[in-house]
């Protein structure tokens, strides 16, 4: 299974080698992306999209964000066409923090969704991770990164992963594959930071909620939009 400290660990001759793809598009004139492939898709709009309700989930409209600082929040929305953070609860009183960050441009580190963790650094928690976890949906798995954050006595288990389109990566240098392969494409991509969290102790069972929430949410959404939440 691949480490949390691998995804930040990448090799100088990569390195090299990325750069040398990179440059060597960006001196092509005819290589520069340039077909934005979110106009070319159904309209993207997060609070009308994700349901309210589903299976056993409904939304807590007085719930507070999870990570919610002005300043923050300002440059996020710097980076960022799109935001939405909602709290759902369930038949027994259980709480996921859902965190959507939604850009239309998704091609290069300055505009591409930001790592959950340096949010919540930001905030003055202590960041701890916990790996690459492919999580099960009904059709297929998606990677997901998972993490603690810690703060007092808070005790915050988090699990994300991006889309790039509709294909689901987490940050790092699987990432940078993606945006370099639809660069080459002459295409500027779309993508989506999807973030759950719950407050418990046991990890194991907050994760395993994240893994249950998700997968009702993905029966939920329609078959058009599900892709782009989901992959396929």
């Amino acid at each position: 299974m691949l480490k949390f400290d691998d995804l930040r660990r990448v090799t100088g001759a990569t390195v090299v080698a990325l750069a040398a793809m990179l440059l060597s598009v960006g001196g092509a004139e005819a290589l520069k992306p340039s077909r934005v492939l979110a106009d070319e898709l159904p309209a993207l709009d997060l609070e009308t999209v994700i349901p309210k309700r589903f299976g056993d989930w409904v939304l807590r409209a007085d719930a507070a964000p999870v990570v919610s600082d002005p300043t923050l929040d300002a440059t996020l929305a710097k980076f960022y066409s799109q935001t939405l953070a909602r709290t759902y609860v369930n038949s027994r009183g259980q709480a996921i923090m859902l965190s959507l960050a939604y850009g239309k441009n998704q091609n290069s580190w300055n505009t591409a969704a930001h790592r959950p963790e340096f949010c919540y650094d930001a905030q003055g928690f202590t960041v701890v991770g916990r790996g690459v976890h492919d999580l099960p949906l009904a059709s297929h798995d998606v990677p997901s990164v998972r993490m603690v954050g810690t703060k007092h006595q808070r005790h915050e288990p988090v699990t994300y992963w991006v889309t790039l389109a509709d294909t689901v990566t987490v940050p790092g240098f699987r990432r940078k594959l993606q945006q370099v392969r639809y660069g080459l494409q002459g295409q500027i991509v779309d993508g989506l930071l999807v973030r759950m969290s719950s407050l418990g102790q046991d990890e194991a069972e907050e994760f395993a909620l994240h893994e249950a929430f998700a997968r009702e949410w993905e029966r939920a959404m329609s078959p058009d939009m599900r892709p782009r939440f989901f992959g396929h």
